[in-house]
């Protein structure tokens, strides 16, 4: 069975987003890697549904000790376990309180579908849009209601910005589990 927590974050200029949380779903999922299977986590507040696949970036590590959380923006919904190879668009810059009242980062990547018909040689990435900017701080504002987490918005990251941050969680995934 493979680990899709320790797949590599990338392939050539390209990252993988492991999804978790398909398009359209009232419920959230989590991938338990002991089991290597995607489970229930808990229901959105009543009329949310995920805008696009929600997952990890594979081989990271963030400050809340789970994998870089990466938002798909694509037309098609996936299923869970499914991994997209993308390119990066940029990062809401997102800081968190927990119930217990531990404060973390943890931001939320951006990211697109690469076509696999496109040349191999990276592209530059588009920036998030302002209206798609809002539409994704709204929904992740309101994702967390009933959880007792409060969450704070701290401005977006361009794509260059987002890789930097990327970067540092690979680095940290690896310091972690240099060992294993």
């Amino acid at each position: 069975m493979t680990d899709l927590l320790k797949l590599p974050a990338t392939c050539r200029s390209l990252f993988r987003v492991v999804v978790e949380t398909p398009r359209g779903s009232a419920a959230k999922f989590a991938y338990e890697p002991k089991t290597g299977v995607f489970e229930y986590s808990r229901p959105l507040p009543v009329g949310n549904t995920y805008p696009y696949d929600w997952g990890f970036v594979p081989s990271t590590l963030g400050d809340d000790g789970d994998p870089l959380d990466g938002l798909v923006i694509h037309q098609a919904a996936a299923a869970p376990g499914v991994v997209i190879k993308c390119d990066l668009m940029g990062a809401l810059r997102v800081k968190q309180r927990d119930p217990g009242g531990a404060k973390v980062r943890n931001d939320r990547y951006i990211f697109y579908p690469h076509k696999e018909d496109a040349p191999d040689e990276p592209v530059a990435a588009a920036d998030v849009p302002q209206d798609l900017r809002r539409e994704i701080e709204q929904f992740f504002l309101s994702s967390v209601l009933g959880t007792g987490k409060k969450i704070k918005l701290k401005g977006w990251q361009n794509a260059a910005e987002a890789k930097v941050s990327l970067a540092k969680g690979m680095k940290s995934f690896k310091r972690k589990f240099a060992d294993q």
